[in-house]
């Protein structure tokens, strides 16, 4: 704690105690001069950096340095009892809501804190100090906080990107960082905006694992369809998950891989890692290690500070004995030619492309491969379509639903075009209204193919029983319709 004696210059300007020690409530309303939050936030730094101890600037744990944190500025405002004057209002913080105003500012992440810390929020978006969005269900809304001006929207945004080396100024008016959280954000400086102010975008991820179960509740595929997908890593069929920004690719390709044999060696390559896929005896917390997975957090592109690109990591995870190899999202041309290198030399790969569907999908792999080969282009395509197994398309849709839209088997090519062999798909009936909760989009899952015999011989060949997948050996009913619940048999059977 401060006495009075140690009080900053600064302090004694704002907090001079009258000499009259008259306690009638005239006076005591004169102790101290009113000041803005800008000051108050000035003086209470100074506090807790004058008050911390060693102990506390080593401490490492993000929660527990806000706790810590939050201690110090309550000891301030208890003891100080400083006079402030509201952004833009007339009227004067509560000590209280001081409190929780400098707790706001100083350990999290002021007007976005609390979206920051729900779980059912996806996206944040701030357009401008007074023009902040969510994303939630799939659905965008505007959040009713706001920043009190451009200067306290940038001092969160030095926040967001603090873990990085990277600071946003004019001649570096964009940055990619991560919060402290480990969610990922885009930020802009205000000199490339026509408005003259800053923006940035946070996109989140759930702490929690999304499990099967919850996805076929959320009809996102029904129980046949989740048999399909698993059944593709079980037997060693490479696979690409394609679909819109935001649609749940990764989510998806998380469920897959831990469909896996927990002891197949698998090394993933994410910027940033997002994908959770250590599994824990017993799924205890401080459990047993039981499947061998390694991890690896890629630079971006464009930095040129580190070799650990994903080009090179992939290369590198060719010597490490990979079964499987999972680059998080695939963009340069060299890291196309290296994850198909990858499956001509015994691999097997899981990935993200932003596609509009299948056979746009594998044209998308095609266009990115020759830039980077000198193969013909008829070969080129032979090799991929070879390479990849199946292509998993996954849609968000106008009601904020995230659904797999198709399963598809790459069988083959003939020529410049990929044999296609749509398995399922998504038929859109109609769209239902409603005032109050919006738009619904009305619409089922359904079988439209079968397996090839040569899937068929694969599974056979990598132990899946023929009852795991005979049922998609059979031609479907033109009325056949998936379903979203579970029978006496469950999902297995």
């Amino acid at each position: 704690m401060l006495n009075r004696s140690k009080i900053s210059q600064m302090q004694q300007k704002v907090f001079y105690q009258s000499s009259n020690q008259d306690t009638t409530k005239e006076n005591l309303e004169k102790r101290y001069k009113t000041i803005n939050f800008e000051e108050a936030l000035e003086l209470c730094q100074k506090y807790i950096t004058k008050a911390a101890t060693h102990a506390y600037r080593r401490e490492n744990n993000p929660t527990r340095k806000r706790e810590i944190t939050k201690s110090y500025i309550n000891e301030f405002v208890d003891t100080q009892k400083p006079i402030v004057q509201k952004p833009n209002n007339k009227e004067q913080y509560t000590l209280i809501e001081l409190k929780e105003a400098l707790t706001d500012e100083i350990t999290h992440y002021g007007p976005v804190t609390k979206a920051m810390e729900d779980d059912t929020i996806d996206e944040i978006r701030a357009n401008g100090p007074d023009q902040i969005f969510i994303e939630k269900s799939g659905k965008t809304l505007p959040l009713g906080n706001k920043f009190y001006d451009r200067e306290h929207m940038e001092r969160i945004i030095s926040k967001l990107i603090g873990v990085s080396k990277v600071r946003l100024t004019p001649k570096i008016p964009m940055v990619n960082a991560r919060t402290v959280e480990g969610y990922r954000v885009n930020a802009t400086h205000a000199d490339i905006s026509p408005y003259d102010t800053p923006a940035f975008v946070i996109r989140k991820f759930s702490k929690k694992s999304i499990t099967p179960d919850m996805m076929i509740k959320n009809e996102s595929f029904s129980i046949n369809m989740f048999k399909l997908l698993s059944l593709i890593p079980k037997s060693d069929s490479s696979w690409i998950t394609v679909g819109p920004t935001g649609s749940g690719k990764t989510t998806l390709n998380e469920i897959l891989v831990k469909q896996i044999d927990p002891l197949s060696r698998i090394i993933t390559i994410e910027n940033p890692s997002e994908m959770r896929l250590i599994q824990r005896e017993n799924d205890k917390e401080h459990g047993k290690v039981i499947n061998d997975v390694l991890q690896y957090e890629s630079v971006p592109d464009d930095d040129d500070s580190s070799p650990a690109t994903m080009e090179n990591l992939l290369i590198n995870a060719m010597r490490q004995s990979p079964h499987w190899i999972g680059p998080g999202e695939l963009r340069t041309p060299g890291e196309f030619a290296t994850a198909l290198r990858a499956a001509q030399t015994g691999h097997y790969f899981f990935t993200t492309l932003h596609a509009e569907g299948d056979e746009e999908a594998i044209y998308r792999f095609l266009t990115a491969y020759l830039m980077a080969s000198n193969e013909p282009a008829e070969l080129a395509l032979r090799n991929i379509c070879s390479a990849v197994k199946f292509v998993i398309y996954q849609e968000k849709l106008a009601d904020g639903t995230r659904k797999v839209t198709s399963i598809s088997e790459i069988t083959g090519s003939k020529g410049l075009n990929p044999i296609i062999n749509p398995i399922y798909k998504f038929v859109c009936e109609d769209v239902q209204e409603n005032q109050n909760s919006g738009i619904k989009i009305m619409g089922y899952h359904k079988r439209v193919g079968t397996l090839s015999e040569n899937i068929q011989q694969s599974m056979l060949k990598s132990g899946i029983k023929k009852s795991k997948f005979e049922f998609l050996t059979k031609e479907p009913s033109e009325s056949e319709k998936e379903v979203y619940f579970y029978d006496e048999y469950g999902i297995d059977h």
